[in-house]
């Protein structure tokens, strides 16, 4: 495989004009393209969305033409549009897939393709080394030489009112236009520029400030990734305005932010946990359905579905698996840790102004309900009710040559004593994750498959054992890598 052609978690991300230039798109469009017609597919055609990024709207123009030239027709976004609302044309449309150009929130020197298959979500491991698969093939002149069939059609989209449509049927509307409540809103110069003032100004007249809503390929110098770093101009505003409520979206709008009025940024964990506990506790489900996490993120979902009788399933870290198991059952909400997340009746993708706006129409129910003014004190029943639960993600540089030896380590853990609690079960289902018999304590370990670092992620419900935790690995790594 050529160099810097190489598929994450989530599709091809690369450096412009360096690895990820208007060949080697070419070429990954026409490996997808194999893809489909080894698997029975192309008749119905593909739908190209793509973000804010710098050529963006060129590298998906050259793949829409070579597409065409494999006789697939194309359906090619006029505008740039978030992943979500591509992954959604996919089911609108009843087409074979959607190829979406983004690179999500890395940053503004990268640019990516995300395949989107036939069921509306992230493209499986199966899927994902077929088109590895016929990469090769083409990379290395294996490609047997076809008859080139006619050119087909480029038709341009400008059209997305049923996404729209379909976000508005999944909220209480009438809640958030009884409560009116005072939000601003922070698109990060991403691709929800300009679907999410429409959404929250237009559709529900809540006349809302919205900042950083234009292009600019560089978002301003930050990365474009709605996390308690990049919220401070956001939570300005919400100070200046007396406002209730900030919201935030990252580059391609499948990842959410918050911030409430106190100035209390809502982590992603969180969100999932409030969103969840509103959902169960208004019974906006039915028996039968689950909710998925994945194996990083918080087990205070795991309280709220035991509370209410649902199931949980815990998958690998990369909301391909959440997607699947929304594919494969009723789902009543799936979420990761990094910011995913979505619900029942909706696609088996990440999506971010959804999330968005079921944090405001709770924010309705509070304000209605006299449950305090604050989101932060929604989360506080939560807690009251379930504990408080303490997490984190550290991300710590390992050179290569050290991780699996760090691994071992962690891997040799059991019935050791760590903290305040002692290690009771080893999961390595995806990385090393220790479960421990005190205050729902564990810890995982995960080395990147790209990078020179290990992700450890910690969570107990016990401040010092945190702490204590938190130290515990720290020291322990730094004395395996010296």
């Amino acid at each position: 495989m050529a160099k810097g052609i190489k598929f994450g978690t989530d599709g091809w991300r690369s450096i412009i004009a360096d690895d990820f230039t208007f060949d080697n798109v070419e070429l990954v469009t026409k490996a997808i393209c194999g893809h489909l017609f080894g698997s029975g597919q192309g008749k119905k055609g593909l739908f190209i969305g793509y973000d804010n990024r710098f050529l963006s709207e060129d590298f998906a123009q050259r793949a829409a033409e070579t597409i065409a030239r494999e006789g697939i027709n194309v359906f090619l976004a006029s505008v740039s549009v978030p992943t979500p609302l591509t992954a959604f044309m996919v089911k609108y449309l009843q087409l074979d897939g959607a190829l979406m150009f983004t690179a999500s929130h890395n940053p503004p020197r990268y640019n990516g393709i995300k395949f989107i298959p036939y069921y509306a979500g992230p493209a499986d491991q199966e899927i994902t080394q077929s088109i590895e698969d016929n990469l090769s093939r083409l990379l290395s002149r294996q490609e047997p030489e076809q008859l080139r069939p006619p050119l087909a059609e480029i038709k341009k989209v400008s059209d997305f009112s049923s996404y729209i449509d379909q976000i508005m049927g999944l909220i209480d509307a009438d809640l958030i236009s009884e409560a009116k409540p005072r939000v601003a809103i922070d698109t990060m110069y991403g691709s929800g520029s300009m679907i999410f003032p429409q959404l929250i100004n237009e559709k529900l007249g809540l006349a809302a400030p919205v900042i950083n809503n234009w292009r600019d390929p560089l978002f301003g110098g930050k990365l474009p990734d709605p996390n308690q770093d990049n919220l401070g101009q956001l939570y300005q505003i919400i100070q200046q305005e007396h406002l209730d409520l900030g919201l935030a979206l990252d580059g391609d709008a499948d990842r959410f932010g918050a911030i409430d009025a106190k100035g209390k940024y809502i982590s992603p964990n969180n969100v999932i946990c409030i969103i969840l506990y509103y959902l169960a506790r208004e019974n906006r489900f039915k028996n039968g359905d689950m909710v998925v996490r994945t194996v990083a993120t918080t087990h205070l979902v795991d309280k709220i579905c035991k509370d209410f009788q649902l199931e949980v399933k815990e998958t690998p870290v990369g909301f391909k698996y959440i997607g699947q198991a929304m594919v494969e059952g009723n789902v009543l909400i799936g979420g990761e840790e990094s910011g995913g997340l979505s619900i029942k009746g909706h696609i088996p993708e990440k999506d971010g102004l959804l999330a968005n706006l079921l944090l405001l129409e709770i924010q309705s129910y509070i304000n209605i309900k006299g449950l305090g003014p604050y989101l932060s004190d929604y989360l506080g029943e939560i807690y009251a009710r379930y504990g408080t639960f303490y997490n984190t993600r550290l991300d710590l540089n390992i050179p290569e040559d050290k991780k699996a030896k760090v691994m071992d380590f962690f891997r040799s853990l059991r019935d050791t004593s760590i903290g305040k609690g002692t290690v009771t079960e080893i999961n390595s289902a995806d990385g090393i994750k220790l479960l421990m018999d005190k205050h729902d304590s564990w810890l995982l370990i995960r080395p990147s498959g790209t990078e020179p670092l290990i992700r450890c992620y910690i969570e107990t419900t016990d401040q010092h054992n945190f702490n204590l935790i938190k130290n515990f690995v720290e020291q322990n790594i730094n004395n395996l890598i010296k």
